[in-house]
């Protein structure tokens, strides 16, 4: 892909929540308005079936639906890549493939953990997807240190060899990191900062946007903090990190991304405090604070 294509690739990034009925089946009525909902917003891309959309609990007939569901809801109205990374890479492929046959604009492809930790077998894998697509392709790396992730200089590899790379979603909130990643690919390929808890941090050494939960609900705010950056305005810039970072500590005490679906409620959405991924169990005074606090936040 040419430098200047990749740079669509920035901005603001919702990794969608998937809503589920009382059974656990895919509310497709509430994905289907709230989906609408985030096409008439501040954001750039769409990004389903992340860890936020908990992709790894969705069966692969699921995650097609959900693929048909956006493409036919935003109707090209936001940018729309596809989280097509499973457990095996025969199923990344199948949904690779489905997505680019039914119209997304690009695929997001999570670090895979089911496969050996070395950087050869890692570049095999994201190859072997490559080498049967023609629309862009975003790595997804959740974790940005330890096992199972992305360094510099396995990016540049990346980049000199796999012909539809145009970004990185790469989740740290350590800078020099961070600094690291951007000084060897921010000219290649467009960075896109995995936490909006340092969405300012980032920005300001090559990241050109965020993929971040707060997507789902305040994407207005998110936009204004890369726009006052953008425009050199850094004070505000700055206010604008403060606030978000109050707001992710309000949603501390659930678990993500149950404590978003509350949000979600607050904005309207007919979310159901339901998930598919198993977490601690917290007190219900922990949603009536998180619902207090949003009611008055998201006035903003």
């Amino acid at each position: 892909m040419s430098n200047e294509f990749h740079k669509k690739y920035r901005g603001v990034i919702a990794p969608v929540l998937t809503p589920f009925n009382e059974d656990k089946s895919i509310d497709f009525s509430t994905y289907e308005k709230f989906v609408d909902w985030l096409c008439e917003q501040k954001l750039n891309i769409l990004f389903p079936m992340g860890g936020s959309g908990e992709y790894q609990t969705l069966t692969i007939d699921e995650r097609k639906q959900i693929i048909d569901t956006v493409v036919n809801i935003s109707k090209g109205r936001k940018l729309f890549i596809a989280g097509t990374g499973a457990s095996c890479l025969k199923d990344t492929i199948e949904l690779s493939k489905y997505a680019e046959k039914k119209g997304a604009d690009g695929v997001g492809v999570v670090m895979p953990t089911d496969i050996p930790d070395d950087e050869n077998a890692l570049f095999d894998y994201y190859k072997a997807v490559d080498d049967v697509i023609s629309i862009p392709m975003m790595v997804y790396d959740p974790r940005g240190e330890g096992s199972h992730c992305a360094s510099p200089e396995w990016m540049r590899r990346l980049i000199n060899e796999l012909k539809n790379l145009v970004a990185i979603k790469y989740r740290t909130v350590n800078g020099e990191f961070m600094g690291a990643m951007a000084r060897e690919i921010a000219e290649d390929i467009s960075i896109l900062s995995g936490a909006e808890s340092v969405y300012l941090q980032d920005l300001s050494v090559g990241a050109v946007g965020c993929v971040g939960g707060g997507g789902n609900f305040y994407p207005n705010l998110m936009w204004e903090l890369q726009d006052k950056f953008e425009k050199g305005d850094i004070i505000s810039a700055r206010e604008i990190q403060y606030k978000i970072l109050e707001a992710l500590e309000a949603l501390s005490k659930v678990y993500w991304p149950m404590c978003g679906k509350v949000v979600l409620q607050e904005l309207g959405f007919p979310y159901k405090l339901i998930t598919r991924v198993k977490a601690s169990p917290f007190a219900e005074q922990d949603v009536e604070d998180i619902r207090k606090y949003y009611r008055n936040f998201l006035k903003l």
